[in-house]
This record gives structure tokens, C-alpha cells and sequence, in this order.
């Protein structure tokens, strides 16, 4: 079964996925619960002619993975979902600014009302940073077989990806919104991002070694969605 990823320009953007051939009777495209395109198409049928038909799709495919990663109720008025959890925001007015939580509820200290909403994102932004490393930093030890160099880690807001990796930058760039979701999904994405520095596609082998280090990969993947 012949597997390759590719990568296709199109008119709003560039488009990755997975191609696989096997013996199928129509070309069939699928998003997993990460954002991935995945298309299965008969040997038969040129990967010119695959590439035209992802690229009709492509408004649907933007859509879609904007939906897998933009969920409108991760912060609301009153409750905001931390690492897979539903807390109870409370808002207290203080001497100083502080914000901190506990099993369920998350606590915002302000002096002046109007800050809660930057006093929430510098939080968070903060919580990405010490999590996230913490994360790579262990993935990048348990992958020492790989002789893999720690990465620069780069945190921001992604419209489309949990992440992505730059292997000859040493780079991997990952989804700020991640920290809303289950540590054991973050952990999947992480060893995802770091797994394309052996495997720069989504071939095989790639999963193979995913499966090695990760066995309840699929799983994990699946919290993404209860957590929503």
C-alpha cells in the first residue's frame, strides 16, 4: 500500500496531506480529529487528477480544520476549559493582579474589572510555555535513540494545525489552544511534531514510530473531541 505525503498551493493557502493507494472505488478524503487530510484513491487514478480533486475541496478542508481548532466555547463568561477540564471562573477584585486555579474553578484577581480578559491570556500564555517545554523537553529524552537536538519551541495561535515542524530549522511551532485540552492529547501533538525530525511525512513508518513510544496514540487523539 503506497502512502505519500503532498503538498498542494491553493488559492488560499498551501494544503498537506496524505495520500494512500489502495483498492478503493472513489477517491475519499478525510479529517482527523487533529486537522490531517487524509485521501485514499485507487492506483489507477493519477496523483495529478487526486491533487485537482483536493484542490476543489479545498474551501470545504479550510473549514473544517478551522472548526477542529477554533472552538467557540473554550473561554466563556463564567467557565473557561483548562488541560480537558470544565472550571468555574471567578472574578475577584483585589489590591493587586493575580490569577491561579484549582480542581475546578479558576480564579482571576483584578484591580480594575476591564483587565480580566489580558490577565486571563497572559496566564495562559504562560501556562503554554512552562507545559509545552516541559513536554518537548521529556519527548526530546525518550527519543535520545534519534540522537534528536532539543528544538527551538515557538508558541502561537494556528488557524489550521495543532502544530508543525521545520526539521532543518530545528523548529516546531505549536497551537496555543492546545492548553485547553487533555495533557494526554498534548503529549500526542508534541510527540507528533517531534517524530517528523526522523520521519519529515506522514508515511509508514512515521506511525510506526509514533505507535512505538505512544501505543494509545489513537486514543489520545480521540480526547480531543471529548474534551470539545
Amino acid at each position: 500500500m503506497e502512502r505519500e505525503e503532498r503538498v498542494l498551493k491553493g488559492k488560499t493557502g498551501t494544503i498537506i496531506y496524505t495520500l494512500t493507494y489502495k483498492q478503493v472505488k472513489n477517491i475519499n478524503l478525510r479529517i482527523n480529529s487533529c486537522g490531517e487530510v487524509f485521501v485514499s484513491a485507487n492506483p489507477f487514478v493519477s496523483k495529478e487528477m487526486v491533487d485537482e480533486f483536493v484542490a476543489k475541496k479545498e474551501q470545504w478542508i479550510k473549514k473544517k480544520q478551522s472548526t477542529l481548532t477554533h472552538k467557540p466555547a473554550l473561554i466563556e463568561e463564567n467557565r473557561i476549559q483548562l488541560l480537558g477540564n470544565s472550571l468555574r471562573i471567578r472574578r475577584i477584585c483585589g489590591s493587586h493582579p493575580l490569577v491561579y486555579y484549582s480542581e475546578d474553578t479558576f480564579y482571576v484577581q483584578y484591580e480594575k474589572k476591564e483587565q480580566c480578559d489580558k490577565l486571563i491570556q497572559a496566564y495562559l500564555d504562560q501556562l503554554c510555555d512552562d507545559i509545552f517545554h516541559d513536554i518537548a523537553l521529556l519527548t526530546c529524552k525518550r527519543l535520545k535513540a534519534y540522537h534528536i537536538s532539543m528544538p527551538q519551541i515557538k508558541l502561537r495561535m494556528m488557524k489550521s494545525q495543532w502544530g508543525n515542524c521545520k526539521p532543518t530549522l530545528g523548529q516546531i511551532t505549536l497551537n496555543k489552544r492546545l492548553i485547553h485540552y487533555p495533557v494526554e492529547f498534548i503529549e500526542y501533538v508534541i510527540l507528533h511534531e517531534f517524530a517528523h525530525f526522523v520521519h519529515p511525512n506522514h508515511s509508514k513508518a512515521f506511525y510506526e514510530l509514533i505507535e512505538a513510544y505512544m501505543p494509545d496514540y489513537k486514543e489520545r487523539i480521540a480526547l480531543a473531541d471529548t474534551a470539545r
